[in-house]
């Protein structure tokens, strides 16, 4: 199974509203994937994610260090698809997704933001 394809095969059922848990393993790499780039331009995410793409692929990889390489290629994919169109440097603090997974754990709703009327509304 290359890394471009889902966790699993076979025909997949979208009616329903659960979705897999992520394990500790690919929380704490998904953490250490931001912290290593934090400070990172897109071109060097982007140098990273080749890194942990080839990784990745070594066929030595099994097991849980081959979720762990998986995640880490994803979360590298993410930040760099985030920096493709932002021209400053990465900041978990400015990533939409990281303050969404914050606002879960901490069980509070995000705050949409206030939209005022246009003058010919009011």
């Amino acid at each position: 199974m290359s890394l471009e394809q889902h966790r699993e095969s076979g025909p997949v059922d979208d009616t329903g509203d659960e979705v897999p848990e992520p394990s500790d393993e690919e929380r704490a790499a998904w953490a250490r994937v931001r912290r290593s780039a934090t400070g990172m331009r897109h071109h060097e995410a982007r140098s990273a994610l080749a890194t942990a793409r080839k990784a990745a692929r070594a066929g030595s990889l099994t097991g849980r260090d081959a979720v762990v390489a998986r995640a880490e290629v994803e979360e590298w994919e993410r930040v760099t698809g985030t920096l493709a169109d932002h021209a400053g440097p990465y900041d978990p603090a400015d990533d939409p997704f990281v303050q969404g997974e914050q606002d879960a754990r901490d069980g509070r709703a995000p705050v949409a933001p206030r939209v005022e009327p246009l003058p010919h509304q009011r």
